[in-house]
């Protein structure tokens, strides 16, 4: 298990291609450096029971689709403050699209203890460009995976818009993820995102 520490922040669509080109040349704080990683698309199915027993737990089930390769993952109840978000999070290897409920037992809330593999369904779909780079913060040190996402999120005929950016804690201080955020507002235009993919998802369902 690891702790997933990240911030998250919404970007208005029209300020994409600003944000994307600071963080390619814009001159950052006095010994911080910052190295593109690439870009690779995303195609996450989102598992729940028909009556959302796992959303009402605060738990998230998926799989993702990366390169050819299908990964599931349990993210567990956390906390969200003004974007700041901290909660539990195991991933596995699958070799097909297909959730393996043997991985998850040892790590099933007991509030879901009635609740099997053959109970869930997929109810929604996220689908997005992720561009990523490696920022090295000098004071306070930290190392973060910076992403910005593009795509659309889908549930049924409902689907909404994916622009946003996350900062995800590596190594080093949290505090560390709060100065970045203040340096990249000043650059462009960000506000909090409290709203995971996965919450966005579920509110999609019932419109």
């Amino acid at each position: 298990m690891s702790q997933e520490t990240e911030l998250k922040l919404c970007v208005a669509p029209s300020q994409a291609t600003l944000l994307r080109q600071t963080l390619t040349t814009a001159a950052l704080p006095q010994g911080s450096t910052i190295e593109p990683a690439g870009t690779v698309q995303l195609a996450n199915t989102y598992f729940d029971t028909p009556d959302l027993r796992l959303h009402q737990a605060r738990v998230a089930l998926r799989i993702r689709q990366c390169n050819g390769q299908f990964i599931q993952t349990l993210k567990t109840q956390g906390e969200s403050v003004n974007g700041l978000s901290r909660r539990g999070e195991w991933e596995w290897i699958l070799t097909s699209d297909q959730l393996d409920g043997t991985l998850l037992t040892p790590l099933w809330p007991s509030q879901l203890g009635d609740v099997s593999v053959a109970n869930l369904q997929p109810l929604f779909s996220t689908d997005f460009h992720r561009t990523r780079w490696l920022l090295l913060w000098h004071e306070p040190y930290a190392r973060v995976e910076v992403a910005l996402d593009q795509g659309e999120i889908r549930a049924g005929t409902n689907t909404s818009p994916i622009c946003e950016l996350e900062l995800e804690l590596l190594e080093g201080s949290e505090v560390a993820l709060m100065a970045m955020a203040d340096w990249l507002h000043q650059q462009v235009p960000l506000t909090p995102g409290d709203d995971s993919k996965a919450e966005r998802g579920f509110a999609l369902l019932t419109r």
